[in-house]
C-alpha cells in the first residue's frame, strides 16, 4: 500500500508539486500522466528518496518475506 497526503516541494519561487494526494492499494496497476513540467518526475524522486519533499504525509508498506515494512516520512 501507498499512500501519498498533501504531497508539495518547491523549488525556490517555483511550485514543482502543489498539494497532490493518492492511495494505491497492494497489486494494483496505475499510470501517471500529466504534462511537462508537472511534477510527475519530482513525485516518484520524493518517493523513492531522491529528493526532499516539503510538505507531505508518506506511507509505503512493503511486503518482504512475509514481513510488513512501513515508511512513514512527514514534515
Amino acid at each position: 500500500m501507498i499512500k501519498v497526503d498533501n504531497l508539495s516541494k518547491n523549488y525556490d519561487d517555483v511550485k514543482a508539486v502543489k498539494s497532490i494526494s493518492f492511495e494505491l492499494q497492494d497489486g494494483q496497476v496505475v499510470g501517471f500522466l500529466g504534462a511537462n513540467g508537472a511534477g510527475k518526475s519530482t513525485t516518484l524522486k520524493i518517493m523513492t528518496g531522491i529528493s526532499h519533499l516539503h510538505q507531505a504525509t508518506f506511507i509505503m508498506e512493503i511486503e518482504t518475506y512475509k514481513m510488513t515494512h512501513r515508511i512513514y516520512k512527514k514534515t
